[in-house]
């Protein structure tokens, strides 16, 4: 935003939502005004200044209800900026240093870009109906939502989930329901985005609620699409987490679940270096276990700790360790099969896998 001349960004943002809040003036001009703001709202003071002029928000969702290409993808540009859901790289620290050291120019962060804002922003947009406006755009089935803005959607939306707190509202407002063609259809990018939105809000709200009837089936393809090894260690986590509460709800939802071919995955990740995953993992198929369909698990566990190899036994141990604490129905399960017996002898040696799987946890 530098080649505009000091203040004139905000001058220039100022008279867009004027253009944009008139009705009475010509669509070719509110059109530029929309896609003007699309640009303008790089720059942190206008993203602020337009979230807090209800008015411009009212008619800028107005216009997600538009038939035009390029007036949809400003207004999901526009709301992208306002919650800073784009793609950002924190600068190497060294890299940093030495541009100083060579007294070379160091773009820093402005200062109404820092997470505190962009939450106020964020608040600012729920309020006045963010989600709606965007449920609308969604269901907009002809080829005027392009892949791209699908993905600018599934960006906002992850945004606007982030928050706990939040999430409540979004479900409110229609957001699950606009979130599940977004991430089966559209860029890679922009369906891992709106599956990692699903998670979070299959999280922390009743499935059922938030995904009544037959939808609540769908939800878990996009899940399990987080668990692939080219996604992020808190997606595959909140895949987990989500997929466990999914597979606690019915035997339909657990057929559903091993249908997608689940199951081979959750039981790699019980097996994971990272704690909090690998104990996500294994509270996650001890849900599945309620199905006769995963009484397998039960020979793998046998493998692992009959296995010569002791760091496979040692992990078995910890496995099993885990299941115990995380259900009772699962401790019985174990504890009438052939699981108990291998465990007793191993648990005879001092530094056997028993041993080092409870000082482990």
């Amino acid at each position: 935003m530098k080649q505009f001349a000091e203040g004139s960004t905000l001058k220039l943002a100022k008279q867009c939502r004027k253009w944009l809040c008139n009705d009475q003036i010509d669509a070719g001009t509110r059109r530029w005004a929309v896609e003007g703001l699309a640009y303008l709202t790089f720059d942190a003071d206008v993203k602020e200044e337009f979230v807090e002029d209800e008015a411009a928000l009212k008619a800028l969702f107005q216009l997600s209800q538009s038939e035009e290409r390029s007036v949809l993808f400003a207004v999901a540009s526009a709301l992208v900026n306002c919650t800073n859901s784009y793609d950002y790289e924190e600068p190497d620290p060294k890299m940093v240093e030495l541009a100083k050291y060579a007294k070379q120019h160091v773009p820093e962060q402005h200062p109404k870009d820092k997470p505190s804002f962009v939450r106020a922003r964020v608040k600012k947009l729920l309020a006045a109906g963010v989600v709606s406006a965007m449920t609308c755009m969604v269901k907009t089935e002809s080829p005027v939502l392009t892949s791209s803005c699908r993905e600018l959607l599934s960006r906002v939306f992850l945004a606007l989930v982030e928050e706990a707190e939040d999430r409540g509202t979004v479900v409110a407002q229609g957001g699950g329901k606009a979130l599940l063609p977004l991430a089966l259809e559209g860029t890679d990018v922009g369906q891992t985005k709106a599956a990692q939105a699903l998670a979070k809000l299959t999280i922390t709200s009743n499935p059922e609620m938030t995904f009544p009837g037959e939808r609540v089936y769908e939800v878990v393809r996009p899940l399990v699409s987080l668990l692939h090894l080219n996604c992020s260690g808190l997606q595959n986590f909140e895949a987990l987490m989500a997929l466990t509460n999914l597979a606690g709800i019915s035997e339909r939802l657990r057929q559903k679940i091993l249908k997608e071919k689940a199951v081979p995955m959750i039981e790699g990740y019980m097996f994971e270096d990272h704690e909090l995953i690998r104990r996500a993992a294994t509270e996650c198929m001890c849900n599945l276990a309620m199905s006769k369909e995963t009484t397998h698990w039960l020979e793998i566990l046998q493998a692992l700790l009959l296995s010569p190899n002791q760091e496979l036994q040692h992990r078995g141990a910890v496995v099993v360790l885990n299941m115990v604490e995380a259900s009772r129905e699962t401790a019985g399960t174990l504890m009438e099969s052939e699981v108990l017996e291998i465990l007793s002898v191993l648990a005879k040696g001092a530094e056997g896998p028993v041993s080092r799987a409870g000082a482990h946890d």
